[in-house]
């Protein structure tokens, strides 16, 4: 198939689609590692540094909230094109940014472009490809995360200034967004594996996919289960070496174990993904957070929290992709756009949501709460999780107004 003049349009539009993904990724490494050194540049300390991580999730949730919409009115290749030019828009900026007050305002756009990226790449593969490219796609963002803290240790190692490696990922950003603005009509041809052209975006409106009961089920999921992902990640060092007496090195090697088993079990599914259909594998991936929380929360023996952590990661992994998978199934074509766009927004909330009342809590009490409030989670997602599976949305004719 990849030999006809269709199959090798297929396979391009599918490379750079992992690249795009691969560099919406690279702005957090580069932030992981310049982050002290941006703060020695503009002589602030930690609480003004957050401001960027505010503006930064204020244009990630507006950006993916009308994506859908966006990819309705101007198509997917194009909302690309102006995605990854507002983003090394943000990127340049960052490396030119003569005050502070100009890095936070331009985390607006840096959280804008990576929205709207973000929605178009999961819209695109949602609706012309299986499963199984959406779990790699969805790994090759953790490749896009290792090559930007990679590129950053290396400029600031070498004595350079860490304004280079923005610049750099910046410049491929404008490259990026060229070739999509070459390419976008042909994210609208037909595929390899199809005869007919990929299908056009219905100008659904945004109000009519709020009505849909399933649309906020998917937003609950969504917010829930990004909220576990980042929570686990963010606390379990606090709760080994603070509640459990955990040695830091064993500690930090086992939240490392966390990230990898995470990355393999994106990488993984890909390869299973046909034997299973994708409502069973969903089910499968919550029912084994629900149980690796629970190891978390029981603690039967020490040394737990490695096997707890590494399977949350592993069950954590498939679950974001399959259910961006099964959003055209639950919704409907003319709605799935709109509603993958409401899904990611909602993540971003809950990944700073949850991760936060966690903190809150832990501050009256002790980190011990953070497995609770983990199991309390998962569970209500399983339970939401069985409700979506039998809630359909109404087939409703496509409207070609807007909002």
């Amino acid at each position: 198939m990849l030999s006809t003049p269709r199959g090798r349009a297929a396979l391009f539009l599918i490379t750079i689609t992992f690249i795009a993904f691969i560099s919406l990724g690279l702005p957090d490494g580069l932030l992981d590692i310049a982050n002290p050194r941006i703060r020695d540049t503009f002589e602030i300390g930690p609480d003004l540094f957050s401001l960027v991580f505010v503006t930064g999730l204020t244009g990630y949730f507006l950006s993916s909230f009308f994506a859908g919409h966006l990819v309705n009115l101007l198509g997917i290749g194009l909302l690309l094109s102006l995605s990854c030019a507002t983003t090394a828009f943000a990127l340049l900026g960052y490396a030119l940014s003569p005050h502070w007050a100009w890095f936070v305002l331009l985390g607006l756009f840096g959280g804008g472009g990576a929205g709207a990226i973000d929605t178009g790449l999961n819209v695109y593969v949602a609706h012309n490809h299986g499963p199984r490219l959406m779990f790699w796609l969805h790994a090759s963002f953790g490749v896009g995360v290792t090559l930007g803290t990679w590129l950053m240790s290396l400029v600031v190692n070498s004595g350079t200034i860490w304004r280079v490696g923005y610049a750099i990922v910046g410049v491929m950003q404008v490259i990026l967004a060229v070739t999509f603005l070459i390419t976008r009509k042909r994210f609208n041809q037909p595929h390899a594996h199809s005869e007919e052209p990929a299908k056009a975006q219905s100008r659904t409106p945004i109000r009519q996919t709020l009505r849909l009961p399933v649309a906020w089920i998917g937003i609950a999921l969504f917010f829930l289960y990004v909220g576990v992902e980042a929570s686990a990640g963010r606390w379990s060092t606090s709760l080994f070496i603070q509640a459990r007496g955990v040695a830091s090195v064993d500690a930090g090697a086992w939240v490392s174990a966390y990230w990898a088993t995470f990355t393999l079990g994106r990488v993984a599914a890909g390869f299973v993904t046909k034997r299973l259909r994708p409502e069973d594998f969903s089910r499968i991936a919550i029912g084994g957070m629900v149980l690796a929380s629970l190891l978390l929360v029981w603690n039967p023996f020490p040394g737990v929290g490695a096997l707890a952590l590494s399977l949350m990661g592993f069950t954590c992994a498939p679950v974001f992709p399959v259910l961006i998978s099964l959003t055209p199934k639950r919704v409907g074509e003319a709605h799935s756009a709109n509603t993958i766009g409401f899904q990611i927004a909602s993540s971003a909330i809950g990944g700073s949501v949850i991760p936060g009342l966690i903190g809150v809590l832990a501050r009256s009490s002790s980190f011990e709460v953070m497995p609770l409030v983990l199991l309390a989670v998962t569970v209500l997602m399983f339970a939401l999780h069985e409700i979506m599976l039998r809630v359909t949305a109404p087939p409703q004719p496509a409207s070609e107004s807007s909002d």
